[in-house]
């Protein structure tokens, strides 16, 4: 006759529910695919902060980007393995674009634009700009545009023919990081570090129209600054905060509010108190946006309410972006955090250094710089 031994059974219980917490714990990790050193970063060296191109190249994906080294850094998009580089000259800071004739355009910290072909490892051209750029190059029909951090647009060909630029207000103080321009409908949107909202025909560079969208940007320190530091997003239709607008452009001010404007005459419509590092993700009806207070919000911009805020971290965050039925966040303490649709806290993982692009989703996983140097797949 076999007896019921109840420590036993306590024991094999808390067994199973130790496994099952392993096991879930295990499914809930966030997976590092390969991780490699971009900038061979020595101790008190400068933050690097540049970011890669996807570019197709055969068979093959790599990742392009010049780094803090003054190489152009070329890797396998799937081992993360170095394909190559070459000597650029400069350390560079900026994001990099893949142009549609297999070429990359990015900035490096002394005011250049380089276009480099990554096939034949060598330099295509180079020109001296007004200023340096630290934002992710737009491309546009073939060409390419950038915004300089005095505040200078420019749209060059891939052959270095600048087709127009256009200049405006100087600010004193401004961060080192800022917003890449948006471009629909044949129109280029451009959020300028001193508050200038401007829209500009894409393909002449007028003026259609400029608006101011923060009140003032006077402050002596970064920490009280108001500043641009996200894409503005275009909407057909926004019903929020007892709104509905038709043609809105959303333009997120960091340590300001994220302001509402026409897209077609940049008359403003309303803003709302939400300090912004990276633009709002938009899927279907769905608004998500992550503030610097560590809230992740969403709204449903049909219904014109919000639904819920959730505090997921206690520093900045910036995303999300959606990867594999999933949000994907990172925060500025350096950590990845991914995110169910709910709102729901799934993983995370911390990283050495900072975070201070959004990730590159792929169809592998996420790539991810950090500002010691490295760069990163998860998934």
């Amino acid at each position: 006759m076999k007896y019921f031994n109840p420590a036993f059974a306590l024991v094999a219980l808390l067994a199973g529910v130790l496994s099952f917490s392993n096991m879930a714990q295990a499914r809930a990790s966030i997976d590092t695919v390969w991780s490699v050193d971009v900038d061979q970063r020595l101790p008190n060296a400068p933050i690097a902060l540049s970011s890669p191109a996807v570019v197709k190249h055969g068979d093959d994906t790599w990742l392009v980007l010049a780094g803090r080294d003054a190489w152009v850094h070329v890797y396998d998009l799937v081992s993360g393995d170095e394909v190559k580089r070459f000597f650029l000259g400069y350390p560079s800071d900026s994001g990099a674009v893949a142009l549609g004739n297999g070429l990359v355009a990015f900035g490096d910290i002394k005011g250049h634009v380089n276009v480099v072909d990554p096939a034949k490892g060598e330099m295509v051209w180079q020109k001296s700009l007004s200023a340096y750029f630290t934002i992710i190059p737009q491309a546009i029909d073939g060409d390419f545009l950038i915004q300089t951090s005095d505040n200078e647009v420019y749209r060059f060909s891939p052959s270095g023919e600048k087709r127009w630029s256009y200049s405006g207000s100087k600010n004193t103080l401004s961060f080192y990081l800022s917003a890449e321009p948006l471009i629909h409908n044949d129109v280029v949107y451009a959020v300028q570090n001193n508050g200038d909202a401007v829209a500009l025909k894409a393909y002449t560079g007028d003026v259609l129209w400029k608006r101011q969208t923060i009140v003032s940007s006077v402050s002596a320190v970064l920490s009280d600054l108001k500043a641009p530091l996200a894409q503005p997003v275009y909407l057909p239709q926004l019903h929020l905060n007892g709104e509905q607008v038709k043609d809105a452009l959303l333009v997120p001010i960091f340590q300001g509010d994220l302001v509402v404007l026409s897209a077609t005459d940049g008359s403003q419509s309303f803003s709302l108190p939400i300090s912004l590092k990276s633009r709002p993700l938009l899927l279907g009806k769905h608004m998500y946006m992550a503030d610097s207070h560590g809230f992740l919000h969403l709204y449903d911009i049909q219904k014109g309410n919000r639904l819920w805020s959730k505090k997921i971290s206690s520093h900045a965050l910036m995303g999300p972006v959606s990867f594999a039925g999933s949000l994907w966040l990172t925060d500025n303490q350096g950590r990845v955090l991914r995110v169910n649709l709910d709102g729901e806290l799934e993983a995370s993982k911390s990283l050495q250094g900072h975070i201070e692009r959004l990730p590159i989703v792929t169809k592998q996983g996420l790539v991810i710089r950090t500002d010691r140097g490295e760069m990163i797949m998860v998934k």
